[in-house]
Parts: C-alpha cells; sequence; structure tokens
C-alpha cells in the first residue's frame, strides 16, 4: 500500500486545502492567476486516464524503474531492481550518474550514449570512492574539492575533440576523460566526479547513508526533502529537475513495481515532479498562466494533482500524487519516445477517431505531425 505521507508536514496539505477551495469557487467566477481550473483539470484527468491505460507499470514506461534496471535500454549502466531496494550504494550511485544524462537531449539519444560506454569505461564512471581518490592524487590544483572543482576548473573540449582545461592543462584528470566518454558539453566531464565529492561534502558514506543524515537531521519529511535534494544540486549540472527525476525514482510508491519504493518513508516525494520540455508543453496546451520558475509550475502540478482522485481511477494508488499525473503529462506530450514505443495509441487504426475530442486536441503527436 502507498505510504501517505501528506500529514506529515503543512506545506503540501495546505496547498490541497487551498487549491480544493478555489476550485470549488471557480463556478462564482473565482480563480487567482497560477490556480487551475474546472476545465485544466478536466484535460489532466484524460490524459492521467490515457496514462493508466496505456503506460502506468508497464516495462516500457520511460524515465521510471524498469527503464534503468533494463540493460537493453540502459546497457552496463542498468541495475537490478533487488540492488535498489537493498540501498545498495554503487547502484544508487551508478543510477544518479545516468539519471543527470537525461537533459537537453531526447531520451533515446541518451540510452544511446549509456549503450555505447563499456563495462570498464561504466565502472571509472560510477565508482564514488574511486572517483574521490583520483580527484586527490591527480595532481591537479583544484580537483579535490567541489568548492574547485565547480569554482575554479574550467574543463572543456579542445579543437580535436579531447577534454582540455586552462588551470591543469597538463594533468591527464579523469574529468577530461569523462568529458569524451560521456559525449555531452565538455564541462559535463565533472559530473561524476562532482557527484561524488557533493556527497562527501554533506558529510555522507554513500547515498543511502546521505538520506539516512537528512531524515535524522530534518525536523520532518518536509525538511527532510528539501535537504537531500539541496544536497544533489550541489554537483555540478544536477538541477531542480534532475533531483526530482532521481529522488521521485527511488521514493513514489505509485512509480515502483509493487509500490517498494526503498525511499518512500521519511521523505515528503510529493515535492518531487519533473518539469522538463514535454512538461512545460502540456502546461502550455493547459494554458497555464503563472510564473514561469520551477518552484511556481511545481506549485501549479501539485495544486492540479489535487482535484484527481487517482485512487478512484485505479484502486490501489496514492489519490494525491503530483508525480504521476506529470508522468502522464510527460509521456503524452513526448513525440518521440511515444513513435519508438509499440503499445502506443497511435499505433492503432482508428484510435484517434475513438479518442476523447479535448484529449485529441492536446495530443503530442498530433502537435509534432
Amino acid at each position: 500500500m502507498p505510504v501517505d505521507c501528506s500529514g506529515a508536514g503543512g506545506r503540501w496539505t495546505d496547498i490541497v486545502r487551498r487549491s480544493s477551495l478555489r476550485v470549488a469557487e471557480q463556478g462564482a467566477g473565482y480563480r487567482l492567476r497560477g490556480e487551475p481550473t474546472a476545465e485544466q483539470v478536466e484535460r489532466a484527468r484524460l490524459v492521467v486516464v490515457w496514462y493508466l491505460e496505456r503506460y502506468h507499470g508497464r516495462p516500457d514506461d520511460i524515465g521510471l524503474v524498469q527503464m534503468f534496471t533494463d540493460p537493453e535500454r540502459m546497457g552496463h549502466f542498468a541495475v537490478s531492481q533487488a540492488a535498489l531496494e537493498a540501498e545498495d550504494p554503487a547502484a544508487l550511485f551508478r543510477v544518479l550518474v545516468a539519471t543527470t544524462m537525461f537533459q537537453r537531449r531526447q531520451d533515446l539519444q541518451i540510452m544511446r550514449v549509456l549503450r555505447g560506454i563499456g563495462e570498464a569505461d561504466r565502472t571509472e564512471l560510477t565508482d564514488a570512492a574511486a572517483l574521490v581518490e583520483a580527484a586527490r592524487s591527480c595532481g591537479c590544483p583544484v580537483s579535490g574539492a567541489l568548492s574547485g572543482l565547480l569554482g575554479v576548473c574550467d574543463l572543456h573540449k579542445d579543437a580535436s575533440g579531447a577534454g582540455a582545461c586552462t588551470v591543469a592543462p597538463e594533468v591527464p584528470c579523469l574529468p577530461k576523460r569523462h568529458a569524451v566518454l560521456l559525449k555531452r558539453y565538455g564541462h559535463f566531464g565533472k559530473v561524476p566526479t562532482s557527484l561524488a565529492l557533493a556527497v562527501e561534502a554533506a558529510g555522507a558514506t554513500d547515498l543511502a547513508d546521505l538520506r539516512r543524515r537528512c531524515i535524522a537531521e530534518a525536523s520532518g519529511p518536509e525538511e527532510a526533502a528539501e535537504r537531500l535534494e539541496a544536497a544533489l544540486c550541489r554537483a555540478w549540472r544536477v538541477s531542480d529537475k534532475i533531483a526530482a527525476m532521481y529522488l521521485s525514482l527511488l521514493s513514489n510508491p505509485d512509480l515502483w513495481p509493487g509500490g517498494r519504493a526503498p525511499w518512500s518513508t521519511g521523505l515528503d516525494w510529493r515535492r518531487w515532479v519533473v518539469i522538463d520540455s514535454n512538461t512545460d508543453l502540456f502546461l502550455t496546451w493547459l494554458g497555464y498562466e503563472g510564473l514561469t520558475t520551477y518552484a511556481a509550475r511545481r506549485r501549479f502540478l501539485v495544486a492540479l494533482a489535487a482535484e484527481i482522485d487517482l485512487s478512484a481511477l485505479r484502486p490501489g494508488l496514492t489519490a494525491h500524487n503530483p508525480r504521476l499525473v506529470q508522468q502522464a503529462a510527460y509521456l503524452f506530450m513526448s513525440v518521440t519516445n511515444r513513435r519508438a514505443l509499440a503499445r502506443d495509441c497511435s499505433r492503432e487504426e482508428g484510435a484517434c477517431g475513438r479518442c476523447p475530442t479535448a484529449l485529441a486536441a492536446g495530443c503530442g503527436l498530433r502537435r509534432g505531425s
């Protein structure tokens, strides 16, 4: 049974309460800028129904546990579900490194990059202890501390495509190698080492220990979630989106097979929604009028999800789960992912004619055709 953490803190509970009152009053013409309307709620509900019927709990759902445990999609970066359930430090760190790759490129492109990395190179990229040791022993004067790696290191790719810098150009450090291995921006080579240093800078021995420390030092699940997110966001290129993707993967019970998310207790997992370009397309289609900050869009999605009782749509789900609503929106709008999925309704003859008009109007494939 999914863990209900809504009563553990006041923030999301208050958002849900205020949103419910405002939506109920919309018949009298009352709505604050950025609050969901009845029409927006209905459109979102149709998208969630589509997602639950097509993808939820299925192996080909994108960006969830099933993807990260599938060698055919993730290559040597795949881990076992059992290892994640056991909070195995190596598995947790490997998934974190892989997760950071999913930004500003199509998911299918990133998976091709990850599949192209051999086992030995994968090990080098994801051995946290070895990354810290290499950073301190390579001879670079700045790479051994997180502050130096983030604030002084100017890692880039030179004209030949090799990793380079001006701080210690002759030092053959791992970030220079990783800039080439990861096939992203030149400075992206700092990501694996910075992740390992960020965990150490938080006083933790590994990611599982970091979670335990955040819970122990916080006044409740909300603060613990904020602390854990902030610790991860200290690493290079780890944004709100990447932190939310990783932390919801491990903590959200409705996005985990059998509801056995290993980090669902002690953390306010409702905080984590992944706002990417597809989610923004969904918000645009809804007519979202609020601020464009990540926090404002997250608040809107939390309030929107509060009006969709997921337990009524599928018994066993948590009634209020913003990340699941956002996952539905993301996949509904994702043209490239849906075209590659055999399960998608676009492959069924006559399916578009059977689709509700309100849903068809926002279909990612129709908009992308």
